[in-house]
C-alpha cells in the first residue's frame, strides 16, 4: 500500500508543460517565445505553467513578490541538446557567455551536467554559474537599475 501511495504521489508531481513556440508569450517581458534552447518555465504550487523566452526573464520573475512562496519548480532547457530536454533550474549548470546571445541579451545558457557546461565554456568562453549566480547577475544587470526588459527590443 505504501509503494502504491508513493507511485501515485510521484505520478501527480507537476512536470514542465509544452511551450507553443511562435505563439506563447513570455510571462515577464511579453515577447513571443521562439527559441527552445533558451526558453524556461516556472510551475506554481497549483500546477500552472508560466513560460519565459529566456532564463534571465525567469530569474527576474523569480525575484518578484508575485512569485514568492508560490513556486513549485523552475525548469530550463538543456542547451547541449538544443533545448529538447528540461532540467530543474536548481540543478542546472549555467554559462554566461557574450558569444551565445540569448533572446534578452544577458547571454545565459543552461546545461544538465557540469561537463557539458565546461565544454561550451572552452569553446565560447565566459563564466560558469549556478542558479544563485544567475539570480545575482539578473539582479545586478536588470533589477538594481530598474531596466524594463521590454525596452531592450525597441
Amino acid at each position: 500500500m505504501l509503494a502504491a501511495s508513493t507511485l501515485l504521489l510521484l505520478a501527480c508531481e507537476p512536470k514542465p508543460q509544452p511551450i507553443q513556440y511562435g505563439s506563447d508569450q513570455c510571462e515577464y517581458c511579453r515577447m513571443m517565445i521562439t527559441e527552445p534552447e533558451y526558453a524556461s518555465q516556472v510551475l506554481n504550487k497549483q500546477g500552472r505553467a508560466f513560460n519565459f523566452d529566456s532564463i534571465e526573464c525567469m530569474a527576474a520573475y523569480d525575484q518578484t513578490t508575485e512569485a514568492q512562496d508560490n513556486i513549485h519548480s523552475r525548469w530550463v532547457p538543456d542547451f547541449s541538446v538544443a533545448g529538447e530536454e528540461w532540467v530543474n533550474a536548481l540543478d542546472a549548470h549555467y554559462l554566461h557567455s557574450e558569444t551565445l546571445r540569448s533572446p534578452m541579451g544577458l547571454s545565459l545558457s543552461a546545461y544538465a551536467d557540469e561537463e557539458a557546461a565546461e565544454e561550451y565554456q572552452q569553446e565560447y568562453r565566459g563564466e560558469l554559474l549556478d542558479w544563485n549566480g544567475v539570480r545575482d547577475l539578473v539582479r545586478r544587470e536588470w533589477l538594481e537599475d530598474a531596466i524594463d526588459p521590454a525596452e531592450m527590443h525597441q
